[in-house]
């Protein structure tokens, strides 16, 4: 059963990670649709300025979505993307930086961790898979900016590895592989099937695709799940989107079906504050 489901009701679209919406319902976790074009900010990562944007819309809808989770929009916190694997954890000094400006983001980081209640993790997306992670031991939430560079650079292994430090029992871990572009739209050459290669090894025919001479279709999804397998987390604790976000331009914007001019979906992830598990 798919884990991403659409909130049609909302006043800002949005899908929810369904699964944890019923197991833990103290968790805000799931990604925007494409019609909250502006919930970007301008430069709030390394792509390039969508024409046309407005940074005052852009706070108007992320304030919006911000209602609509139930949660103030000074908890808004996110990062500069840089396509790396720095891993921040969050902390209640940080609180609400990056939610207005590029200026006040978390600097260079692709992974943020928190256990502090009534903080919102924000990630930016247009192709990349956004993972998203619970672990329900110390009550901490996660999200991760993977693309093909953070994919191979294990961001999302780094993140499990991080929160077993942290406390959290690895066997228990949940995590959620949001909607993101598919094997079926995403052709690469052999600078990215190079290192997928090194680090999948004798699975790598499993998730690269011959298609023309020199290129193959990547499914950069199942790479993550296998990576996160491979670190220790349970079959049944990563939900994997069944979602293309090429393939649906009614629900998402893609840096590649739509040649690099387009806007970007928020992943989130967050702990609604006096309603921690236990």
């Amino acid at each position: 059963m798919e884990p991403f489901q659409f909130q049609t009701d909302a006043s800002v679209p949005f899908f929810t990670v369904a699964p944890w919406e019923r197991e833990f319902s103290h968790v805000v976790a799931g990604m925007s649709a494409r019609d909250s074009e502006s919930l970007k900010i301008p430069n709030s990562c390394n792509y390039a300025l969508h024409v046309g944007e407005n940074p005052q819309n852009a706070i108007a809808d992320r304030q919006q979505l911000m209602e609509t989770l139930q949660l103030p929009f000074a908890a808004w916190t996110c990062a500069e993307q840089v396509h790396g694997v720095h891993i921040q954890e969050v902390k209640a000094g940080d609180r609400g930086r990056g939610r207005e400006s590029r200026q006040s983001a978390l600097a260079e980081t692709d992974g943020l961790i928190t256990r502090e209640p009534d903080i919102l993790l924000a990630s930016f997306y247009a192709d990349c898979v956004p993972l998203l992670f619970y672990s329900p031991d110390i009550d901490a939430v996660g999200v991760a900016h993977a693309g093909w560079r953070g994919t191979v650079g294990k961001i999302g292994p780094l993140m499990v590895c991080q929160l077993v430090r942290m406390g959290a029992e690895r066997d228990r871990i949940r995590a959620a592989i949001a909607p993101s572009i598919g094997g079926c739209c995403y052709e690469v050459d052999e600078r990215v099937a190079a290192p997928v290669r090194e680090v999948l090894r004798d699975q790598a025919d499993m998730v690269l695709k011959p298609a023309t001479l020199g290129k193959w279709m990547l499914d950069l999804r199942e790479v993550n799940r296998r990576l996160l397998l491979a670190e220790g987390l349970q079959k049944e604790n990563v939900a994997v989107t069944g979602w293309c976000t090429s393939c649906h331009p009614e629900y998402f914007h893609s840096h590649r079906r739509d040649r690099r001019r387009t806007g970007r979906m928020v992943a989130f992830i967050g702990i609604r504050k006096g309603e921690r598990l236990g």
